[in-house]
């Protein structure tokens, strides 16, 4: 959708109907913030819960003194816990590509096993699981004790080793527009400098915020997410 604006005219110049049918258009604001609350309401209010296995499905808690969201996926091997952003009220991607979303969030990875793909956050299409190899989306992913920065385009992935992870840090997924070309840049605590900028297999399907963990060699994985903030473009 563009944002167009009735034309200016100086005295006596003609006006046309057309002219001023082009401005029956709403014009929102450049950008929409959300803030993703955690414990104000239920999360199923806004996200969908799931779980395989043993695994538990996320749950709101006060931890060290201020509230979050515990995964814990049990001591099996492949289950999982996790959640995404529900679309009304319902399980379903919320923005794209397109919109030029900025996902930011706060995450302490607590118990996870040195082996194996164990966790996924960030961008992705709610209707492909998580920890399914080369999905839509524009994610985090902690494999064989190793952060990288992962685009997907649902046949190939491109990814990037940011290196051992850190136990808590700040993470920020941004796409924007270069030169006509949409690019997606990774943040890790560092908010001025990106650890990768990709170019390559960025998502083509229709994306939500996902949060999940898996558990490997029968070792329970934990992480708990303190904060979530989303932007958009919306006058597009």
């Amino acid at each position: 959708m563009s944002t167009r604006h009735k034309a200016v005219k100086a005295t006596l110049d003609k006006g046309y109907a057309s002219e001023w049918n082009d401005d029956h258009i709403a014009d929102f604001t450049e950008r929409v913030s959300w803030i993703l609350t955690l414990c104000e309401q239920a999360l199923t209010t806004q996200w969908d819960l799931f779980s395989a296995g043993t695994g538990n499905d996320p749950a709101a808690a006060l931890t060290a003194g201020h509230s979050s969201v515990v995964f814990n996926t049990g001591g099996t091997t492949a289950n999982t816990s996790g959640m995404s952003k529900e679309l009304a009220g319902t399980p379903g991607n919320i923005t794209s590509a397109d919109d030029l979303p900025i996902l930011s969030f706060a995450l302490d990875i607590d118990t996870v096993h040195n082996a194996g793909n164990v966790v996924e956050v960030g961008f992705m299409d709610q209707g492909v699981a998580p920890f399914t190899a080369n999905q839509d989306g524009a994610y985090f992913r902690v494999n064989n004790n190793i952060l990288y920065a992962v685009t997907g385009e649902g046949a190939a992935e491109t990814t990037t080793d940011l290196g051992a992870f850190n136990q808590y840090g700040h993470y920020r997924i941004e796409f924007y527009s270069y030169g006509g070309t949409t690019r997606v840049r990774f943040y890790v605590d560092d908010m001025v400098n990106a650890a990768a900028t990709h170019s390559t297999n960025l998502p083509d399907s229709d994306i939500t915020p996902v949060f999940a963990i898996q558990s490997q060699n029968n070792v329970d994985s934990t992480m708990r997410l303190d904060g979530v903030g989303l932007q958009v473009i919306r006058n597009q």
